[in-house]
This record gives structure tokens, sequence and C-alpha cells, in this order.
């Protein structure tokens, strides 16, 4: 498909103006939960991974980092102080975008190379899934003293609905359509990853000052396993229906 600078700058533009406006308005972008916060702004800069050059994707990502910074400086309160550092708000946006276009690549890469190269990308994607899912109940049940074994258990039902909502996703799909499903979900995951670490490193004191307890790495197991895995469907569900509207648009302009 050629490229129309004139589109792809419009275009860019656009989910620039709707990542400012879900920055600012108030439990749009960041949804309250807690001293956490549910995350959706990532979303239309995924969306722009794939139908935006590099350059472009980045300028995203900095404008997520650079919302997030300044909606930090004007709390200026809770965990939010910590993202008024540009390592823990600005840097760790511009490393999701990096990470997003090389899931983007590596997936796309591997989709078709061989006969059931679908099944692969749904098995890594429900690894991924329960995987996460096992270290946050055991990370819960070491923070807050419950019982392991039940949380296993709460553990294996909540992976078998996570895994069968996914199914029921892509299934009936074309093949190659079950890319951008599978590509929103783990780059999701990943910017929740990234973004923890980047509070664990910069604002480990912080984060110790505000749970009042030393075992933080376990509290950030159980959020990015937690509200990890609702971010990374939730961007699944959202964008992956825009990708392919805009995708015809763009084949046909």
């Amino acid at each position: 498909m050629k490229r129309n600078p004139i589109r792809d700058l419009t275009l860019t533009s656009v989910f620039a103006a709707i990542i400012l406006v879900m920055t600012f308005v108030p439990q749009l972008g960041f949804i309250t939960l807690g001293i956490t916060e549910l995350t959706l702004i990532h979303i239309p800069v995924l969306i722009g991974v794939f139908l935006l050059p590099k350059r472009y994707a980045f300028v995203l990502g900095f404008v997520f980092g650079l919302g997030s910074l300044l909606r930090a400086l004007q709390i200026n309160a809770g965990i939010a102080i910590a993202f008024t550092n540009p390592l823990v708000s600005i840097l760790p946006r511009l490393l999701f975008v990096l990470v997003s276009i090389y899931l983007y690549k590596g997936i796309t890469a591997l989709e078709g190379k061989f006969k059931k190269s679908d099944v692969a990308i749904f098995s890594f994607v429900a690894l991924v899934t329960i995987v996460g899912v096992f270290y946050s109940s055991s990370a819960i049940a070491d923070f807050a003293g419950w019982n392991k074994s039940t949380l296993n258990f709460i553990a294996l039902l909540l992976s078998t609905v996570l895994i069968s909502l996914y199914y029921a996703f892509i299934a009936g799909k074309k093949k190659e359509n079950i890319l951008y499903p599978s590509v929103l979900l783990l780059s999701s995951l990943m910017h929740t990853i990234i973004v923890l670490t980047a509070i664990l490193i910069f604002s480990r004191q912080l984060l110790v000052d505000l749970l009042l307890t030393e075992n933080v790495v376990g509290v950030l197991v159980a959020i990015a396993a937690t509200n990890g895995l609702v971010e990374a469907f939730l961007a699944a569900v959202v964008g992956t229906p825009i990708i392919l509207a805009l995708k015809q648009v763009q084949e046909k302009y």
C-alpha cells in the first residue's frame, strides 16, 4: 500500500488530540482504582503502530508520555508523583512503542510461515495469560496473607475465562486478522510491565511510603497481572475493529 504523507500526518494529529483529551478528561483515559489506575490511552498509540510510519508512532508515544507528565504535575499526589519524572512518564512510553513495533513485525513474520501458525500465536497468548494470572495470585497471597490454594483455584478459573473470551473474539475471523488482537494484547501487557518496572527503578521509596511495605515487587506483580490483563483485553476488543475499519479506508485512498 502506497504511503500518503498528508494522510499519515493528519491521522497522527487526530490520534495525538485523542490522546490529550483522554489524558486530561477525568476517568476517561486514566480510570482510578484505589491507588492504581486503569490506563486506556495506550490504545490509540497502538493503533498508530499498525497504521502509521515508525516516526509517527514514536510521536504518539511521546505525546502519551508528555501528557502523563503534565497530568502528574497537575495532580502531584499519590502514585502520580512518580510520573513527574520523565524517566517514568516519557521514556517507558517510547520503549513501549519500540517493543510494539517489533512485536508486530515478529508476529507478522511468524504468521503464515507454517501450517498452524495461528495455533502457535493463540497458544503463546494463552501461555502469557496463564503465567500472568498465576503469578499475580501468588503475589497477592504473599502480600495479603490469603489462602494460596484458594487464590490458585480462582486464578485457574480466571485464566479459563480470559482464554475463552480471547478465543471467542478471534474465532471465525480471517487468519490474518488474528494478528491484530494478539499484538494489541501482548503490546498492552508489555506497556504495563515497562511502566511498572520504571516506577520500581526510579520511585521505589515512593511505593514503600504509599504501600507501607517493603514488598513492593509483589504488589507490582499483582497490579501487572490484574490491571495489565484488563487493559490488554480492552485494547484487543476496542482496537481491533478500529484498525480493521481504518485499514479498509487506507486501501481505498
